[in-house]
């Protein structure tokens, strides 16, 4: 009996441990990264010129579309990422085609 519990303690932490969400740290310079069902910054400024690197850190697919049809990522798979280059200034703002109606997977980059 006390061999099933111990068992069972166990496989209850192993589980309750892979659950839990990881520290990743924080997104770099021109970095915006989806995870958990959200982007990371929800917005980011930027110089002209300037190459921003989209970061899937989660487990599910998302996108970078942007409304205006200025660009789109398609698929960006968990691990993966997808890079823009802004050379207009203006705001862009972008949604994940997959979660759009989530408001945490909406942002806008802000190019000075």
């Amino acid at each position: 009996m006390k061999i099933k519990l111990l068992f069972s303690i166990v496989i209850f932490g192993l589980v309750w441990n892979s659950c839990k969400k990881k520290e990743t740290g924080s997104p770099g310079p021109n970095e915006v990264w989806l995870e958990y069902k959200a982007y990371n910054p929800t917005q980011l400024q930027v110089d002209s010129g300037t190459t921003v690197t989209f970061i899937n850190k989660d487990n599910s697919n998302h996108s970078v579309t942007s409304n205006g049809g200025f660009f789109a990522s398609g698929k960006i798979k968990s691990g993966s990422s997808y890079t823009y280059t802004f050379n207009t200034i203006g705001t862009f703002y972008y949604y994940c085609d997959y979660h759009s109606t989530n408001s945490a997977e909406q942002g806008a980059i802000v190019v000075r």
